[in-house]
């Protein structure tokens, strides 16, 4: 029988499989969207949690996927100077710390600057030239107006990193007053946890919300989760919105409870029309800005938005404010709103940020891009932008 080789796949150069348990030396280059450290080893990106651009550690494989690896940190060689002792007894990346706050472990000024090179390197993948600003909060700690416990039979407080353990948390460095109070509160109540029971409760939280108002496993409606920083992006809109023609027809999706609605009727518009898929938040809206015709539609639904957007061709003023996923139907709306002069859209991604604006290219041209920090201690940034349309 003549002889044949095995039938082995053959590995691309450069991409040789890492060993899990090895322990190798590594330089921080960048960060990733989830702000980990990017490292480089034998070709291959490597993601370490907790680390800074600069640092030069050693940390040790822990998978070895096709696109990259995942390493844990072993040692800092050498420490950013930005690096300080996190002031949060519970924050950490293994599965038995609270996985919420990743960038607890850096100051806030070095937060502030590596948030601002994001949105810089966001308007260079724009090939914008229009000033780039970064609204910073006010506070680093005490913030969160809003949050969401998880409850086992052992423990009350927020998940792990890249886990589902639950982390028992006594108090949080970033809930505002009352949401730590309401902690407190929750931790002497009995939620008939038996030890069976597989999946945790959640409890949602906010200001404003008292304890015998807090309901298991029911998602209060949204709200942006820092009031200061609301705040600043409701005074960004009204400042954008200063020289438009308020006779002008406005259409706004994703409008939540009305948190920007309010700033649309405030700025004098005539005629809005807000679009939400929850009825809980449809109704709040509808009862504090009577005069905003309401409308309910599944915006993820790219037949109910050709529908919706054939009955509002007359729009000139579009406003959108979309979850993380995005809104994949953007080029298709712009296609069927002909008369449409202005566009802000407001993100909380910058991935799918970018993804969706790509098809204004030639059409609009983007006026005003300003990033918000509305998360301290986390890689989050909030994007806040206007377009206009190019003359023809």
């Amino acid at each position: 029988m003549k002889w044949q080789p095995a039938k082995t796949k053959r590995r691309k150069r450069g991409s040789t499989k890492l060993d899990k348990g090895a322990v190798i030396e590594l330089v921080i280059e960048d960060l990733n969207s989830r702000g980990e450290g990017v490292a480089r080893h034998e070709g291959k990106v490597v993601f370490v949690p907790g680390t800074w651009v600069g640092e030069r550690v050693r940390a040790q494989i822990q998978h070895d996927f096709p696109s990259h690896v995942v390493a844990e940190l072993v040692q800092i060689l050498n420490p950013t100077v930005a690096r300080r002792e996190s002031p949060c007894t519970y924050q950490g990346f293994s599965q038995s710390a609270c996985g919420g706050c990743p960038w607890m472990f850096v100051d806030y000024p070095a937060q502030v600057e590596a948030k601002v090179n994001k949105v810089q390197a966001l308007a260079s993948h724009l090939e914008s030239d229009c000033p780039v600003e970064f609204i910073a909060a006010p506070e680093e700690f005490g913030y969160r107006n809003r949050a969401q416990f998880k409850a086992t039979h052992e423990a009350l407080g927020f998940v792990a990193a890249n886990s589902d353990q639950v982390i028992d948390i006594e108090s949080c460095l970033v809930l505002s007053e009352h949401n730590q109070a309401l902690l407190g509160q929750l931790r002497l109540q009995d939620f008939g946890l038996g030890k069976r029971r597989k999946r945790w409760l959640t409890l949602d939280v906010a200001d404003g919300v008292s304890l015998d108002q807090v309901g298991h496993n029911r998602r209060l409606p949204f709200r942006q989760g820092n009031s200061q920083q609301n705040a600043h992006m409701q005074q960004w809109l009204k400042s954008s919105l200063g020289g438009l023609d308020k006779e002008a027809p406005v259409l706004e999706l994703f409008a939540g409870s009305g948190n920007f609605t309010s700033c649309l009727v405030e700025s004098g518009f005539k005629t809005i029309t807000a679009v939400e898929v929850v009825d809980d938040a449809l109704e709040e809206l509808a009862e504090s800005l009577p005069n905003v015709e309401t409308l309910k539609c599944d915006l993820f639904d790219a037949q109910s938005v050709s529908g919706l957007m054939s009955r509002y061709q007359d729009v000139q003023l579009l406003v959108i404010d979309p979850p993380r996923d995005g809104f994949t139907s953007l080029a298709d709306t712009i296609a069927l709103l002909p008369r449409l002069q202005g566009f802000i859209y407001i993100s909380c991604d910058l991935a799918s940020f970018e993804r969706d604006v790509a098809c204004l290219e030639g059409v609009f041209e983007l006026k005003d891009l300003t990033g918000i920090d509305l998360y301290p201690q986390t890689p989050h940034v909030e994007i806040l932008s206007y377009w206009s349309r190019e003359l023809q």
